[in-house]
């Protein structure tokens, strides 16, 4: 008995099909972090907009083909309510990469993560297939033609309002730069639909394939690139080098550095700790500063960093087994490129929207402990205070109030809400400092030769120096957006191995340094050399040359001189 949709009874299995098929869309309306929180217009228009693009393939469809297009992304659905159901988030290129690029074993442990899940999942795809071919009519949804034409008008419409909305607010935000108004719009209406299943999936492959690509022809382009490296020194003990690229981490928000909240209370307790007082990033956009700091380029010779390899690979060189642990920036180029190279690599599924702690990593840091190799490097590319400050620590560290909760939407960020934000901020920081300070506990145990240096890649503003200046990342910039944390731990057998650089470490802990110091300075520690080390450069020498003036590389890819 096929169903005849005009019937007023037969309507409920096409809504019963309708809800199948938007089931990832509801899920995430209840769990999401970005819709769950703060504001209904926000969770309003993603399910009008969820309706929206749900509906307009059966303006062109007739019932039974329609369903059946629609098949498709309810077999894809799994993949989709999984990753809500782990980030609270849409699915990302990283967790796809992550999907396509690891062993069977792993993949087949992240699978079973779902095993409870799939009984539910095999009863709904046949309920679903079953009515669609044994119910289902192909004939028109919606039978009058005018109608259908009527409805496709008013979805272009309301897209249009939409974009015109989204400009309307990017102007207001943006009054000093159009190219960032457009910008702005194009990415909010653009963020929109990426997020709305089926839609997002479609985009996130087709991103994921394009990550791949471009990964594989980076890889190609610098793989006769080599420095030369090596160890000079001929130590059988183990050794272990750590690097910690920070995130949004401001130099004066730390209270080991003087901030009057104590936002660092392990660190400042931690023996053998460095903090540099006068360290400038060369950039202030992850995008930007990340190049800058593993690379031998400057904010003047930026192309290098695009040319050159980085001193993750000149680890590998002398002799390393090198790891790349990323809790961010899984979906990067130029860092899956890195990552490939290594001996070993880890990144979450998530994003900016997920609630995604640091200490993630560890289970995989202490992997790479227990394999008790000789000569190691781990890089950990933490979230540390990356926007949305709230969700990048455990409640337990809502120290300092009133602070936001849930999902802080960008409107809130306006002067008036300066000291709520602040405090939302600088919880985060204090986890950064259990962050940092555990993972020290944790390489010092080993009682090995070892060092961690903590970096942040970027500051963050707060309205400090002008009310329309907030964040990271915009053309304008402030000394809060470049004078950020460096701080180096040594063990006591590295200080008993190396103490002489120890102490110059200690010693030129306050002059004027930068992202061009950091490259050299890295290897260095490491006792590791290559022809083009400049020890001048190093700030664990004695030779280094303190900089005379600083250099920020900027968002729209200008060089212009710091004046702070």
């Amino acid at each position: 008995m096929k169903i005849d949709i005009h019937k007023r009874s037969d309507k409920y299995w096409i809504i019963l099909l309708s809800l199948i098929v938007l089931l990832p869309n509801i899920y995430l309306v209840c769990v999401g972090t970005y819709l769950t929180e703060y504001h209904f217009q926000r969770t309003f228009l993603y399910l009008m907009l969820s309706l929206i693009l749900f509906v307009i393939p059966s303006l062109f469809l007739k019932a039974r083909s329609f369903f059946i297009f629609e098949g498709v992304f309810v077999i894809l659905a799994p993949l989709e309510i999984g990753h809500i159901y782990f980030t609270k988030a849409v699915t990302s290129a990283n967790f796809l990469l992550t999907f396509f690029e690891t062993d069977e074993r792993e993949t087949f442990e992240l699978l079973s993560m779902l095993k409870f899940f799939i009984p539910i999942v095999l009863i709904i795809w046949f309920i679903y297939f079953f009515i669609v071919f044994k119910k289902i009519n192909n004939t028109y949804l919606i039978p009058n033609k005018k109608l259908r034409l009527y409805l496709l008008g008013s979805i272009i419409a309301f897209l249009v309002f939409l974009f015109t909305y989204s400009y309307m607010v990017s102007r207001k935000k943006y009054t000093e730069d159009k190219s960032l108004i457009m910008s702005n719009t194009v990415d909010t209406v653009k963020w929109k639909f990426e997020n709305v299943y089926p839609y997002d999936l479609l985009a996130t492959f087709w991103k994921t394939h394009n990550i791949r690509k471009t990964v594989r022809q980076q890889r190609e382009k610098v793989k006769n690139f080599v420095f030369h490296a090596e160890k000079i020194d001929t130590t059988d003990t183990r050794e272990i080098y750590v690097f910690v690229i920070g995130e949004s981490a401001r130099y004066d928000n730390f209270s080991i550095n003087g901030y009057e909240k104590d936002t660092s209370p392990l660190l400042e307790k931690t023996n053998n700790l460095i903090s540099y007082s006068d360290y400038y990033s060369g950039a202030n956009a992850t995008m930007n500063s990340v190049p800058l700091m593993l690379t031998r380029s400057t904010p003047q010779t930026f192309e290098i960093s695009q040319e050159e390899k980085t001193f993750v690979d000149a680890f590998k060189e002398a002799g390393f087994k090198t790891y790349w642990l990323g809790n961010q920036c899984g979906g990067s180029e130029y860092i899956r490129r890195i990552s490939k190279d290594a001996d070993g690599e880890y990144f979450n599924s998530g994003g900016e929207n997920s609630i995604l702690y640091d200490e993630t990593l560890w289970p995989y840091f202490r992997k790479i402990l227990n394999k008790n190799e000789n000569k190691v490097l781990i890089v950990l590319h933490t979230l540390g205070s990356h926007f949305r400050y709230e969700l990048r620590h455990p409640p337990r560290f809502k120290v300092f109030t009133p602070s936001y909760e849930g999902a802080l939407d960008r409107s809130e960020l306006i002067p008036k809400n300066r000291q709520k934000l602040m405090n939302t901020y600088d919880n985060s920081i204090l986890y950064t400092d259990y962050f940092l300070a555990n993972t020290i506990n944790m390489i010092d145990s080993l009682k090995a030769i070892s060092s961690l240096i903590y970096v942040s890649d970027h500051g963050e503003n707060f309205f400090d120096t002008d009310e329309n200046l907030f964040i990271h990342a915009n053309l304008r910039y402030s000394k809060y957006d470049v004078h950020v944390p460096l701080f180096v731990w040594c063990s006591d057998q590295y200080i008993k191995n190396w103490g002489e650089k120890y102490e110059m470490m200690k010693q030129n802990k306050d002059k004027k340094i930068s992202q061009a110091n950091m490259f050299y300075s890295v290897l260095d520690i490491a006792n590791i050399t290559f022809p083009g080390q400049r020890l001048d450069k190093s700030f664990a020498s004695g030779s280094l040359v303190e900089d005379s003036v600083r250099y920020i590389y900027k968002i729209d890819n200008t060089v212009e001189k710091l004046n702070f």
